[in-house]
């Protein structure tokens, strides 16, 4: 099921009780457990955008320092790749997004 920024929608629950986790091109949340009737929301964590904007800066700091000094452009494409290798695959390791259950405050 695809979910759109600020779409509301409303899931089944079989039994009682559900783990929900969400998930997007690799990169997960964490896993709350549900029941009928919860309010769940879905926010991205800080984390994530100081990725993205240190993917960023890492990118033209390498262009700039491929242009000033004498990095070979095999050196510059490892680098690179080398860069990107740990961008993608830290959305693996770590959650991007949170889920936050608004109905019941114990649950929290």
């Amino acid at each position: 099921m695809k979910i759109a920024d600020s779409q509301k929608t409303e899931i089944i629950i079989q039994n009682d009780k559900a783990l929900l986790q969400v998930t997007q091109f690799g990169s997960r949340s964490n896993k709350t457990e549900v029941t009928d009737g919860d309010t769940v929301e879905i926010t991205s964590v800080k984390w994530s955008y100081i990725l993205y904007y240190s993917l960023l800066a890492f990118t033209l700091i390498l262009n700039f320092s491929a242009h000033s000094t004498s990095l070979t452009f095999t050196m510059y494409i490892t680098f690179l790749v080398f860069g990107f290798v740990i961008f993608f695959g830290s959305f693996f390791l770590v959650n991007t997004y949170h889920l936050k259950i608004l109905d019941n405050k114990i649950k929290n």
